[in-house]
């Protein structure tokens, strides 16, 4: 009877730490499911179409105009009238990471604005929504175009040529983006305003700012352009390697709860011969 109480408190200490473990297992399981979903649910969303914008913005862009009875086509987001140059390929992720707030703003014409501003103030979004007021080019006080920086970010950037869009755009990026694509480190120091390859950005007032929450290179997080294959391709292999760990993981689950099987029916095997012992001590 002395050895059994040793056997089995190894046993219960085992048969928790296999509970502790599955709980582990259990909940980034779940997680794991819920980000299969939501992949799959964005790339049906990409499939419908060519934009690369997140689905929840256009959803959110599809109730408006729903409720407002008006054309989607009439209200870009400013991400799918612009890309980066063809020849410019090597800066996509820095101009992705500078442009990503831009991209994901809605482009309301005049004519809508009164609408679109009553639609948002009295609707739960849910989230963060962004869009501007696009005045006729004729009205606009911005001005002429700045002169760029001969490295500057705007030059390495194309805008639809079809859109009724493209003089606003042109100015507002000529503005907003006029930085120096620096490939040294010198350089960098040197600009006023400057971003590197890697994604570090220094603005005005000599403020600077890395945002690494994201791989600079993960295109199933670009927002720009007006084709989405290669972001639908990059969520397929996204989505196929998560499927991959989910197998795993489920495996793992279930050779776990074998063990603990296993561990239990042990603990009772033990505590009946405990019992047994008892009688025959007693008689």
């Amino acid at each position: 009877r002395a050895l059994c109480a040793p056997l089995r408190e190894a046993a219960a200490q085992r048969e928790a730490e296999l509970q502790n473990e599955l709980n582990e297992l259990g909940v980034a399981f779940a997680q794991g499911r819920q980000e299969h979903a939501e992949l799959t649910q964005e790339l049906a969303s990409l499939r419908a179409r060519r934009s690369n914008i997140d689905d929840q913005q256009v959803r959110l862009r599809s109730a408006l105009c729903e409720t407002l009875t008006l054309d989607e086509t009439a209200m870009p987001y400013a991400g799918e009238l612009i890309q980066v140059r063809d020849d410019e390929r090597d800066w996509e992720g820095a101009a992705e990471r500078l442009l990503r707030s831009f991209g994901l703003s809605l482009l309301v014409p005049d004519a809508h604005y009164a609408a679109v501003s009553e639609w948002v103030d009295r609707t739960q979004l849910k989230g963060r929504f962004v869009y501007f007021r696009v005045r006729p080019s004729k009205k606009d006080l911005r001005g002429e175009l700045p002169a760029l920086h001969p490295d500057s970010m705007a030059r390495k950037l194309a805008i639809k040529p079809d859109s009724p869009f493209y003089p606003w755009l042109e100015r507002e990026l000529a503005h907003r983006f006029d930085l120096a694509c620096c490939t040294s480190q010198d350089q960098f120091r040197r600009e006023a305003r400057a971003i590197t390859r890697a994604g570090q950005i220094k603005g005005t007032g000599e403020r600077h700012e890395k945002d690494d929450r994201h791989r600079i290179d993960d295109r199933s997080r670009y927002v720009l352009g007006w084709s989405n294959q290669a972001k639908i391709a990059a969520l397929e292999a996204k989505a196929k390697a998560l499927q991959a760990r989910l197998a795993e993981a489920g495996q793992r689950i279930a050779a776990l709860q074998k063990e603990q099987q296993q561990a239990r029916e042990r603990l009772q095997a033990l505590d009946k011969l405990g019992t047994n012992l008892l009688v025959v001590e007693a008689g």
